[in-house]
């Protein structure tokens, strides 16, 4: 028998069984009660058991070793022989990310990733006396009887369900999209009956009108005879004409109403299909929670709320990464450590809160923190030391505004770059990815109370609402979900602010930006002389862009088609738009073309860019090679120095714009040499991103204190989390 078949159905059981092993394990942390304990530890004891069996029928020998070796632990834990504590719970994670490692390698036909018998070895001891293979059944499978197994909970009869594999539920669903554009094709055919309706009536109008008029004219009885049998006939051919027309309009409107209420009721089925409990996503978060506190030495509760809440497929794998970013952000540079904590008057334990909740036809994903909270005067004083605001702007930001610094490019919250906070990924990226999504994020905070980010997430990506607007003699369509409303900007009470255009609305300054510039199309001559044109007003709540277009089309519900893969890099596109006609328009990303330095403001002559200087210092040749190679390919011009002495004589000799230094160096270390560029009016606000292999919590918090912005550890090193790092402390926009 082939068992080729069932490999990923056991991946998937694998996975499923191993989420049991960490939520028990997470959960035995913080348990007291001694029956739910019992009941907890029962539960994976038979999860991992599960995996054992079915890794041993499909022949996956390494999985079934590892499985049995920490069945046996916990049977051990499970008959009161072990005590639980957090080395064993340590040990139990680390084989369960291996078993997820393993079955990813078994079901793909690729080699063991890691050294299973090694693993097995480090366990804590008598495991690996046990966990020789053997036929023989796993040792007490059923709980002593000083602990009667609870009775068993009545038979439930279970759903019928069937797997469909994931690219056939996409193409059902990207058809259920296509009858959503022919039922907008129905629509204008209705439309087309109802003006042929009012066409034919105006006609017949119009021949009573003539029919008058030549009844007092003078004619002879010949003469009336001849003109008035061609009125009779064309009288009765118009008015069957209407009465056909009228009865095909009836018929019509019936069967388009008919269909869109199959296409509605189709779509919303196919779309449940697709949907998946926002707990696929939440699952995760307990044990990343828990393994950052324990790197940070920080004290935190989590709390999860609306697991049940669904969304789409695709959203869901689309959020993972940013939601996770938040929560390590919440961490890391939200909630305090527990001393800090407690000169404050609050508990030593941070609270850490992820909430989902159903708001029509949007999902809200609300993360939040009891921490430090968001200083705006800082923020302010972040933005001018980094160069992304001058100190007169700053200084006018009001506090809801000066939130919204976190959002550009190139800024960070932070004191130093971690890679525990997302290592120079900024929320920038974040808002980005809710933006292509046709989603929003939003943050309120209280400086000393905590912060709450918000994620408006769409429920589904089957159809989205999109805003037709003209430019120049293109048509685009903008995602109506980005969309905050529409204003009319009159050429006479647009301002200036710092050379860039303005105008005030209900209250509030909003930038003024043309779609046409913002393309690089070509507007008409008189869009620029007009008075008064619509903008469409788009951004977050703290920063409104009002982009000027040259007409308003319409608002409509459509399918959006991928770019092909001459146009995917452009992320100012999110995709194409079939309207009912079969024309097709690009959807354009207004996150991405309102982002500061995209395209030139209104009569802003665009800057030619600079190439940045950067040095890089290691006494390791091969160290400085690979990091200095990096940096040329990505267009940077690279200065090196042996050491640190050498480093700071090259910073006095010329212009550099990042240093990036190792720790470790012979003459002059790392912390010195940052220690010495602080020390320096010429050099200290110079960006140090510090690359080392000391990774320890100590010398991360040694590099924050001595000034470097960012810390990258050489055992974690990535050459694009690398390029990320060095961009967003340079505010490049490349």
């Amino acid at each position: 028998m082939d068992l080729a078949a069932f490999h990923q159905q056991f991946r998937e059981e694998a996975a499923e069984n191993v989420r049991v092993l960490q939520d028990g394990l997470l959960a035995l942390e913080t348990e007291a009660d001694a029956g739910q304990r019992r009941a907890t530890v029962d539960r994976i004891f038979r999860a991992m058991h599960t995996i054992k069996g079915s890794a041993r029928v499909l022949g996956f020998e390494p999985i079934s070793r590892l499985a049995h070796a920490l069945e046996n632990l916990l049977g051990e834990l499970r008959q009161e022989r072990r005590v639980f504590d957090r080395p064993l719970a340590d040990a139990l994670l680390r084989g369960g990310d291996a078993i997820l490692a393993l079955s990813d390698a078994a079901v793909g036909g690729r080699a063991p990733p890691l050294d299973v018998e090694a693993l097995i070895a480090s366990l804590p001891a008598s495991a690996g006396a046990a966990a020789a293979p053997s036929t023989a059944a796993a040792p007490v499978t059923a709980p002593p009887e000083t602990h009667p197994v609870a009775p068993a909970a009545p038979p439930r009869v279970a759903r019928q369900t069937v797997r469909v594999r994931v690219d056939r539920l996409d193409r059902m669903l990207n058809l259920a999209g296509e009858l959503v554009v022919s039922q907008q094709m129905l629509a204008n055919h209705a439309d087309e009956l109802r003006a042929l309706q009012a066409t034919v009536e105006r006609q017949l109008q119009a021949l009573s009108q003539l029919e008058a008029e030549l009844s007092r004219l003078r004619f002879s009885p010949m003469q009336r005879q001849a003109i008035d049998r061609p009125l009779a006939a064309a009288r009765d051919a118009g008015a069957r004409a209407a009465v056909l027309v009228q009865r095909q309009a009836e018929r019509f409107s019936r069967h388009t109403g008919q269909h869109e209420l199959l296409v509605r009721d189709l779509e919303q089925e196919v779309m449940a299909a697709r949907l998946l409990p926002i707990a696929t996503v939440f699952g995760g978060l307990p044990r990343a929670v828990r393994d950052l506190a324990q790197a940070t030495g920080k004290q935190v509760r989590l709390s999860l709320h609306g697991e049940t809440v669904e969304l789409d497929r695709k959203v869901l794998e689309a959020i993972a990464d940013p939601l996770l970013h938040l929560v390590r952000n919440a961490l890391d540079h939200g909630i305090e450590m527990p001393e800090e904590r407690r000169a404050a008057g609050k508990a030593p334990q941070g609270h850490l809160t992820v909430r989902a909740e159903a708001a029509g036809s949007e999902v809200r994903v609300v993360v939040t923190d009891d921490g430090r909270g968001i200083a705006p005067q800082h923020l302010r004083e972040q933005a001018v030391r980094q160069g992304l605001v001058s100190a007169e702007s700053a200084a006018h930001l009001p506090d809801h505004e000066a939130l919204d610094l976190i959002f550009v490019p190139g800024f960070s919250t932070a004191s130093v770059i971690t890679d525990i906070s997302g290592r120079g990924v900024g929320m920038d990226v974040v808002r980005q990815n809710l933006a292509e999504l046709g989603g929003r994020v939003e943050v309120e905070s209280q400086p000393g109370l905590g912060t709450s980010v918000t994620l408006v997430l769409p429920l589904t990506l089957v159809t989205t609402r999109i805003l037709l607007v003209r430019v120049g003699r293109d048509s685009f369509a903008l995602p109506a979900s980005a969309c905050r409303g529409v204003i009319w900007v009159d050429r006479q009470q647009v301002q200036s602010l710092e050379g860039q255009p303005i105008v005030e609305h209900e209250g509030r300054t909003v930038a003024v930006r043309h779609l046409a510039e913002l393309l690089g199309t070509e507007a008409p001559a008189s869009a620029s002389a007009a008075g008064r044109t619509p903008a469409v007003l788009t951004g977050g709540p703290q920063r409104l862009v009002a982009l000027v277009v040259d007409e308003l089309l319409d608002e409509r519900e459509v399918v959006i088609k991928p770019l092909g893969a001459l146009l995917a890099p452009q992320r100012r596109f999110g995709g194409a738009v079939q309207l009912g006609d079969g024309s097709l328009v690009l959807l354009l990303n207004p996150a991405h073309l309102t982002q500061p330095n995209r395209g030139a403001p209104l009569g802003a002559p665009a800057a030619s860019p600079r190439a940045r200087r950067l040095l890089v210092a290691d006494d390791s040749f091969a160290t400085r090679e690979l990091i200095r190679s990096v940096l040329q390919a990505a267009g940077y011009e690279v200065v090196v120095a042996v050491d640190g002495a050498d480093a700071l004589e090259a910073l006095r000799r010329e212009p550099i714009d990042l240093v990036l230094s190792d720790v470790e160096m012979p003459r002059l270390n790392g912390f010195e040499l940052v220690t010495r560029i602080r020390a320096e009016r010429e050099l200290h606000q110079l960006p140090v991103v510090l690359v080392t292999s000391l990774a320890s919590e100590e010398h991360r918090r040694r590099g924050l204190e001595v000034g470097a912005q960012a810390y990258i550890v050489k055992s974690q090193f990535d050459q694009q989390n690398l390029l990320e790092v060095v961009r967003r402390l340079l505010g490049d926009q490349r």
